[in-house]
């Protein structure tokens, strides 16, 4: 003898929408991609930074402070870069639209200082830059504005049966 349940009682499995894990997994990988190109720039500014302390005797107190004030405003580059990576990895179920806004105006921010160096090691090195730095921001920027089209499916709606709240 099998039990009779009645229709409310059974539950149905909650389908995915295609958006939804599509948004997932872009904002995961745009958090990930921040965060190794976070580090990345992190070891790069303490290789050039290391190359400075020997010559920092030699300079003056303005070219001292001009570079002080070079190595604080990197240090603070490297901050927003990884909190907005940790924290599209952390809200990466919602539907909230300011860490894929953060991340699109970082990673244009950092795509332009990318291609500011780039273009600046050409001249003073008369050598042709690497511009894959450029390339990763730009693909990040990209992914953050195609997320923020992205529109979450409208819930469905059931009725509302009898000793159910409304």
């Amino acid at each position: 003898m099998s039990a009779q349940y009645p229709q409310q009682a059974i539950i149905s499995p909650a389908v995915e929408d295609p958006d939804s894990k599509r948004s997932r997994r872009g904002r995961t990988s745009i958090g990930i991609g921040l965060l190794v190109m976070g580090a990345i720039a992190t070891a790069a500014t303490a290789w050039l930074y290391a190359q400075y302390f020997p010559v920092m005797e030699l300079m003056d107190g303005d070219e001292r402070s001009k570079e002080a004030l070079d190595a604080a405003l990197a240090i603070l580059q490297l901050l927003a870069i990884f909190a907005t990576g940790i924290w599209n990895i952390v809200v990466r179920r919602s539907w909230g639209k300011a860490p894929l806004i953060v991340a699109a105006v970082l990673s244009g921010i950092c795509l332009v200082l990318a291609v500011i160096n780039a273009i600046d090691i050409a001249i003073t090195l008369r050598k042709f830059p690497v511009f894959w730095l450029a390339f990763v921001y730009l693909a990040l920027m990209l992914q953050s504005i195609r997320l923020l089209r992205l529109k979450p499916a409208p819930r469905a709606l059931r009725p509302i049966q009898a000793g159910q709240p409304g």
